[in-house]
């Protein structure tokens, strides 16, 4: 399917983001092996400017204008069941390279999107330039005090569950989620009653080609918050336009509201959310994903 010249402008555009990441990479590379001091001090100042922005609703008309979303051949959102306009948790998996599931779908009209807070770690959204990036696209910060605050006041957040190792297991071909060991958002959603929503994006992990070696020192790294991936399309770090995008948000799953919640209590809730998004895949995975089981990590 051809596409227009200001859906590829759009596209390109899409791309500072990528190397703004590969710039900060780079002076950190300097920082550490020629021990470039004014490299800290460009930091600091970045961030410290970075902190005093916030989403911008004309740089946000400024990048649809582009129609990026119209970069894939097709996309879709399906919503098993009408999901609540407050007080309610939507986790994305996978994370894939770029969250294209979320990221592209984020002002998508009539939506349970429209009405959404998406959260980015505090990492993300520090680094130099790209940081900026995402905020001004109207990205928050995930961590427990934004969180909180957020959740308090009733709202609707969209967040990355699998976080850098999800993103890490990327692998063309299959979906896999990282979701064993997460288990902090079910803490946060029952302390406010919240109800939590899986969500899950056919073809997202489609987009790239990834390496997909030494998988437990990539993993390692991601403790560190340092990225594990290595991936790469036709058209180097653009994704593969021609792939179904499909995000399908499942039925939500109802929390009881316990101010001080247990370990039993969060078990408890975490399996019932692993066996939501596993019900999910399941009943959609023969239309969109046929013959790829689901791997829980």
């Amino acid at each position: 399917m051809a596409k227009s010249f200001k859906v590829l402008v759009g596209t390109f555009f899409f791309q500072f983001w990528i190397l703004f990441m590969g710039l900060a990479g780079y002076m950190i590379y300097r920082l550490i092996v020629y021990r470039e001091t004014w490299n800290i001090i460009l930091f600091i100042v970045t961030m410290i400017l970075q902190f005093k922005y916030v989403k911008s609703e004309l740089f946000i008309k400024f990048q649809l204008w582009f129609q990026m979303m119209e970069w894939f051949d097709k996309r879709e959102i399906v919503e098993v069941e009408k999901p609540k306009k407050s007080n309610s948790m939507f986790c994305f998996h996978p994370h894939g390279i770029y969250s294209m599931g979320m990221v592209h779908n984020l002002y998508t009209k009539n939506t349970f999107f429209e009405n959404l807070v998406v959260l980015s770690s505090r990492f993300a959204l520090s680094i130099p330039f790209s940081g900026l990036l995402l905020t001004l696209f109207g990205l928050q910060g995930v961590h427990p005090e934004n969180l909180t605050k957020l959740l308090k006041k009733g709202s609707n957040v969209g967040i990355m569950v699998g976080g850098f190792e999800e993103a890490t297991l990327t692998k063309y071909g299959e979906n896999r989620v990282y979701i064993k060991e997460r288990k902090g958002f079910i803490k946060y959603a029952l302390r406010y009653g919240t109800t939590i929503y899986p969500v899950f994006t056919f073809g997202e992990n489609n987009m790239f080609y990834t390496y997909n070696g030494f998988q437990s020192l990539r993993l390692w790294l991601n403790k560190f918050k340092l990225i594990g991936t290595i991936y790469w399309s036709r058209f180097l770090t653009v994704p593969e336009p021609h792939i179904e995008m499909i995000t399908v948000c499942g039925k939500g799953i109802e929390l009881p509201k316990i101010e001080n919640p247990s370990k039993e209590d969060i078990d408890k809730y975490h399996q019932s959310y692993i066996q939501g998004l596993k019900e999910l895949y399941d009943t959609y995975a023969p239309k969109y994903a046929p013959k790829v089981p689901l791997q829980i990590f």
